[in-house]
């Protein structure tokens, strides 16, 4: 530990004598219009929507010295001024403090989301830029986001000499960006159609032949694409950038995939110098199958660090600009400092960055070597393939769990009790579970059912069970609502492609008997263009672990394609009384029509409230999703 503080002051010591600073950050922000490519799809050119408009926010250094500075929410603001820009169906008005009150939870600070609007900046808006000729560095922002999310490392760029041309990261019409490729490409013309603009407009004195790319998540894909279309870029960083991805257990794996093998990248015929800063947690939730590594295949020269115990959030500038933690406030400290120096080096031909870099890799906290996951690139599969059925009836049961116990390997049985399983062979002496309300749940090892004829026939037997004892209180009961009650238009969360199973939800506490009443939801975001089923389960809380389903019978519950707003669901006939902490959850079993990649439904989410979870296959484990709580709620009587 004192090894790591010695090394962490040495460094501080000689970045602050190698990284003095020499200009102000000046800000501005530039709305060009691009006439080549059509923006809202069937509009005329009179519409203002019709074309291609980019808001380029730029920093600059300035010799000049202004008073005031901008807050932080002079920067953030504008994401809700343009989100209501590139679009008409959605008013975002109050965007920027829900925003704000989002991020603060979510990092688990007990401060208001104020605060985090009310930090002062070091940057200035329009003051005079510097007359000298400085690099360039486009920022390609990352999912959904702008210049605010990194502010601090580009004004460290600003008053170290370089002009920081910022690409918010916009998709096609509404202004929603995804992971398919169409989207990312608006964001990667964006930046080509900016730096044309600022090269063959004098905007500011640019040194054309020292430019930069500066990628943040997302839009570390988009800067690699953008770095094989500009031979001209000489050096790129990449804030755990998207052009590494890990699959096995990604809804977005197809879309990521169809990039990574498009001849968009060609990482061996690049020749720009690379630094990949990577976080540290991304393998913890699953075993990945096979990565996409841009660093590994580049032959440049390269650099790669990885902070330990680092999340993906410590490479924006949320957790440090709040001090949620100090691992936080250091990692991007030393990201802003290594960034720097790098492009001071390869962009400006100060021999400066190995010094920094040298010293930050003798720190115990840090390692150069990426994850190697080299055991499961070539993983062998096999099928299964079955029909439940009722032991008695010989009818097919719909909607059966199935799925490798406490693992995220599992379906629903479909209307006619099939189902499908691709399985890792390593899972065959793992246990398959099936489940279901109303019957007795059946567990099987996966040797002894992948032997036998295909599609396998499982029989699962009916629960019988006695009444138990009602107790009638004669007072009168109070109707209340217990859950999350919100109708956040913005803030939100739910399933998308391939989730059928996949499970979501809160825990409620009951102090005492309750008579429920009914069920509701509300729905932000609908883009599934099919009839969606879900099942409704309430189970009992054992040592903070789901028990037993108090439902008796299937609850299911349709949504219709583009369906919102408030769901109420009528529970009376199902004479539901809980007596302890439940959990209330949708389960999402199955779909009526065809359905594309990259569908999905979104229920809001709660800044404060119920925590939510989530179940990602049918036999997985529960794990904590969000502090944010998804929008469910009971009406109840007690």
């Amino acid at each position: 530990m004192m090894k790591d503080i010695v090394i962490f002051l040495l460094a501080t010591i000689a970045g602050n004598c190698l990284f003095s600073q020499n200009y102000s950050a000046g800000f501005k922000s530039i709305r060009l219009t691009d006439s080549t490519r059509m923006y809202k799809p069937n509009t005329g050119e009179t519409d203002p929507l019709h074309y291609r408009f980019i808001d380029l926010d730029i920093w600059y250094p300035s010799k000049k010295i202004a008073d005031i500075a901008l807050l932080f929410e002079d920067l953030f603001e504008l994401l809700e001024e343009r989100a209501n820009m590139y679009q008409t169906e959605t008013d975002y008005s109050g965007l920027t403090e829900e925003l704000a009150q989002l991020y603060v939870a979510e990092l688990g600070i007990g401060i208001d989301g104020r605060n985090l609007l009310d930090i002062k900046t070091n940057t200035h808006e329009n003051i005079e830029s510097s007359n000298e000729i400085h690099p360039i560095v486009l920022y390609i922002s990352g999912f959904n986001g702008m210049g605010f999310e990194n502010f601090k490392i580009l004004e460290s760029l600003a008053q170290h000499g370089f002009i920081v041309a910022s690409i918010s990261s916009i998709g096609r019409y509404p202004g929603d960006m995804s992971n398919k490729k169409e989207d990312m490409m608006e964001q990667v013309w964006d930046a080509e159609f900016a730096l044309n603009h600022i090269l063959n407009n004098n905007l500011f004195k640019v040194d054309t032949l020292n430019i930069g790319i500066l990628g943040c998540s997302w839009g570390g894909l988009g800067g690699a694409v953008l770095s094989n279309r500009i031979p001209e870029i000489k050096a790129m960083v990449s804030l755990d950038g998207s052009e590494t991805h890990y699959f096995g257990n990604d809804i977005n794996d197809p879309l990521l995939s169809e990039i990574h093998n498009s001849q968009l990248l060609k990482s061996e015929k690049q020749g720009f110098v690379y630094l990949y800063f990577e976080s540290d947690n991304k393998l913890d939730e699953f075993t990945p199958t096979s990565k996409y590594s841009f660093y590994e295949k580049l032959h440049s020269d390269k650099f790669y660090l990885r902070f330990i115990n680092s999340r993906h959030e410590d490479y924006l500038v949320f957790p440090s600009l709040l001090n949620s933690s100090d691992l936080s406030k250091q990692v991007y400290e030393e990201v802003t400092s290594l960034t720097t120096s790098f492009f001071k080096t390869y962009l400006k031909g100060e021999d400066i960055f190995v010094q920094v870099w040298q010293d930050q890799k003798n720190s115990d906290r840090v390692t150069d070597v990426p994850p190697s996951i080299s055991g499961n690139s070539a993983v062998e599969s096999v099928f299964l393939e079955g029909k439940v059925t009722d032991r008695e009836t010989n009818e097919p049961l719909q909607f059966v769990n199935i799925g490798i116990l406490n693992r995220e390997v599992g379906t629903v049985s479909d209307s006619e009790g099939n189902f499908s399983l691709e399985l890792d062979k390593s899972f065959t002496l793992n246990t398959i579970r099936l489940s279901m309300i109303g019957y007795i749940p059946l567990e099987l090892i996966v040797k002894d059912v992948i032997g036998k004829s295909s599609p396998v026939m499982i029989e699962m037997e009916e629960k019988t069970e006695e009444l138990e004892e009602v107790v009638v209180v004669d007072k009168a009961l109070k109707r209340k609502k217990i859950g999350n009650t919100t109708q956040s238009k913005f803030l939100s969360t739910g399933f998308g492609y391939e989730q059928l199973g996949a499970e979501m939800g809160i825990k409620v506490k009951v102090r005492k008997p309750t008579l429920v009443d009914s069920f509701n939801f509300h729905i932000s975001y609908n883009r599934l263009n099919s009839e969606a089923i879900f099942r409704l389960n309430i189970c009992t809380v054992k040592k903070g672990k789901p028990n037993q389903n108090v439902l008796k019978d299937n609850v299911l519950i349709k949504v219709d394609p583009k369906q919102t707003g408030l769901q109420t669901i009528d529970l009376t006939g199902y004479n539901v009384t809980l007596t302890e902490d439940a959990l209330v959850t949708l389960e999402w079993v199955d779909f009526v029509g065809e359905e594309s990649k990259d569908e999905a439904i979104y229920f809001s989410l709660a800044l404060f409230g119920n925590s939510t979870y989530i179940k990602k296959t049918s036999q997985a484990n529960f794990r904590k999703h969000s502090s944010l709580g998804i929008g469910f709620y009971l009406d109840v009587y007690r």
